[in-house]
This record gives structure tokens, sequence and C-alpha cells, in this order.
């Protein structure tokens, strides 16, 4: 298995938009470069407020600055206790298909998918907190919950519980995966949290370790530890890893709407009997041997996701509609609400022309974010402040 470093941190040169949200374009991702250590890296700025004002001969010039603010705040914690900071990457992941094949004695279902990260993700900043007693989290948008409930404050607590270390952190989210997509965002900053806890503390845990104890927080979340492409099955918990089934440069188009599929409503109108009878193993086989198509790219949740938010339903029929077949396969990843159209980078033109979808999230150019896989990192933390990251290019 490779290293968890290999999935969320290398110095590749990630594209992506300063806006995710209201028909944001993700521009594809171009993996290259090998991981490094790098002092205080600066990513490229976020728009600053400036506001000017002239009183006789004086003019003000009011600058408010949320990066700055956050850098002076991290520079302060460094040069008091000198500890250290780190940038990382963290991956969302489609559901290429996904079999619901029963129901466990536990009240959850075994399901059997075959899971892939892609090129968009988030980028979050750790910074060790000179307090004892709590961590402190931050966003870039709003609705994203910042207290116990969030699972990077879980998968820090978890660590803590786990091996006994008492370092909390300060913690930056910049969130570009949308929230109840089915695309494992908020599944994937936990691992990232664990994976960033483990370096703060010397990496007392292996990599193993990290993902067998992140199975007690959510079920996706094991899958991140993983090379990149992994056949899950159990609740998700269990991971296979295999060689990768799709190509590297093949594109593909992220359609989410503003609203969210509950992942508790759509299991609830899952009908087992009424679910897919084809045999997980032949459709991994068939992708693997002839790539993507319509026919292996099985939902199971996808009807009883279609009941909850009927008008998703319309939106996967126009969008086939409308591609006129330059799409090798269009489904829902997860539990929704995210609609994937595979094999070409275009949108369909309805999505920029009818009011009706002005607020919907879409992310073009996305690609199978692989390459990380033959990156290794050699140490742990290694010097006062170093960062392994994504280069952001707005």
């Amino acid at each position: 298995m490779a290293m968890a470093s290999s999935l969320f941190f290398c110095n590749h040169q990630l594209h992506t938009s300063s806006n995710s949200i209201r028909r944001t374009t993700l521009p594809s991702f171009r993996p290259h470069g090998s991981s490094s250590f790098h002092p205080k890296p600066q990513l490229q700025r976020t728009p600053f407020l400036r506001i000017s004002a002239s009183a006789g001969r004086k003019q003000v010039e009011i600058v408010y600055d949320p990066d700055e603010r956050i850098n002076k705040l991290a520079d302060e914690v460094d040069k008091n206790t000198e500890l250290s900071r780190l940038t990382l990457f963290s991956p969302c992941k489609i559901n290429v298909f996904l079999r619901i094949t029963g129901k466990r004695a536990d009240g959850f279902h075994d399901l059997a998918s075959l899971f892939h990260v892609i090129s968009l993700g988030d980028i979050i900043k750790f910074s060790l907190s000179p307090s004892k007693t709590k961590d402190r989290l931050s966003t870039n948008v709003p609705g994203v919950p910042l207290d116990d409930s969030n699972l990077i404050i879980k998968a820090l607590n978890l660590y803590r519980k786990k091996t006994g270390t008492d370092n909390f952190f300060w913690i930056h989210l910049d969130k570009k995966v949308p929230t109840g997509a089915g695309l494992g965002g908020g599944s994937s900053n936990a691992a990232t949290a664990l994976w960033a806890a483990n370096q703060f503390s010397g990496c007392l845990a292996t990599e193993k370790e990290l993902q067998e104890w992140s199975s007690e927080i959510g079920s996706d979340i094991p899958f991140f530890f993983s090379n990149g492409a992994a056949f899950c099955t159990g609740r998700g918990e269990v991971v296979e890893d295999i060689s990768l089934p799709i190509p590297l440069d093949i594109p593909m188009v992220l359609v989410k709407p503003p609203q969210a599929c509950s992942t508790a409503e759509v299991y609830k109108r899952l009908r087992l009997d009424q679910t897919s009878k084809v045999d997980p193993l032949a459709l991994l086989e068939k992708i693997s041997k002839s790539g993507i198509s319509q026919d292996v790219c099985v939902n199971d949740l996808e009807p009883p996701a279609f009941e909850v938010l009927p008008s998703l339903k319309r939106l996967k029929q126009r969008i086939v509609a409308a591609s006129r077949g330059q799409y090798d396969a269009v489904f829902m990843s997860g539990s929704g609400s995210t609609i994937v159209g595979v094999g070409s980078p275009d949108p369909p033109q309805f999505i920029y022309d009818e009011d009706e979808y002005q607020d919907v999230f879409l992310s073009v150019f996305v690609e199978v974010y692989s390459d990380w896989i033959s990156q290794k990192l050699s140490a742990c933390l290694s010097s006062k402040i170093w960062t392994v990251c994504a280069k952001v290019i707005y």
C-alpha cells in the first residue's frame, strides 16, 4: 500500500478556481515533479478588500486581507513557540460504480464499489497551537461546522485518543469540494488531518494503523489511505488497492445542484429487491479491460436519490440527452447529489443558458489524480517549517 503521504502531498501543479460556487470552472490538473521540502511557501493570494477615501488633502486607505490575517497569526505561533506548519492537498473521490449488496445486523449496508480520487480537492493548513485544550478551525465558506462535529476535529481527537499525544492545532480549510455532493470531501479532510497529526507527533502510528483507526469515525475515510484506486467492500472500510483502471488524462465534468441529498434519507428509501444484480467483480473486470462505459457505471443509490430529489433525475437525463454521446458515461457519485460526465471536458450548454441552473456547482477539466502513487516522503517533519503542497494557480 502506498504511503498516505503520496496521496495528499506532492510538489505538483494543481489548477483550481478562486471561486468554487456558482458555475465554477476547475481547470485541468497536470501532475509533474516530485516531493520536496520548502521554506514558507507563498500561495497566490485570494482577493482582498481595498477601500480608498479622500478627506481634504488626506487620503485614507483601508485594506482587509483575510489571508494576511491568518498568516500573521501563524507567524506569531512560530515566533513564540518555534513550531511548524503543514499545508496539504485533500482530494475528493468518485464512485465509478456502487453496488449495495445487503443490509447488515448493525444497521449499515454492505457495498462493493470502485473508488477513485480525482484532481478536485481542498487545501488544508495546519499550525501547532500553543493551546493544550482546544483545536481552532476556520474556513473560507459559510455553513461548514467548526466544532467537534467536523470530521477534521473528530480525526484530531481520535489521534490524540489513540496515541496519548497532546498536540492541538490551528487549522484553515480552503474548501473547494462542495458538501453533500457524494464526493467524500469531508472524509478526505479527516484522513488528511490524521496524517498531519501523525507527522507533527513524529510518525507514532503506521499508515495501516491510521487507516484502521479512521473507520471508527467514517466508512469512506480508510479509502483515502489507499493508492488512489481501490475496490471497497464492507461498509466501505475494507479497502483493496487495485491498478489504475482509468486513463490518467481522461477528462470529466462534475455538476452538482445547490440541493444536497441526505445520505440517511437515500438509504431509507433503498429497496434491496430493486437493486442491480450484476456481480461487482464482473464490473471491475470489464472496466479494467475495456475502460469506462455507461453499462458499467452502476449506482444502486441513484433510484432512491432521485426519489429524494426528483430534479436530480431530470438533470442527469438532460445531461445525457444534450451530450449526444460526447460522454462515455454519465452517473451519480456516491449518494449524490453530484452528476459526473466522463470522457469530455465540455459541460452541456444548457447549464450556462438556463436560469434554473445558475446556482449549480460546475467543475470541468477534472482528471484522475494518481501521479502521487509514485511519490514517497522519506521522513517525517525534519525542519522548523516545511510544506509539501500543491501549487495553486488562480
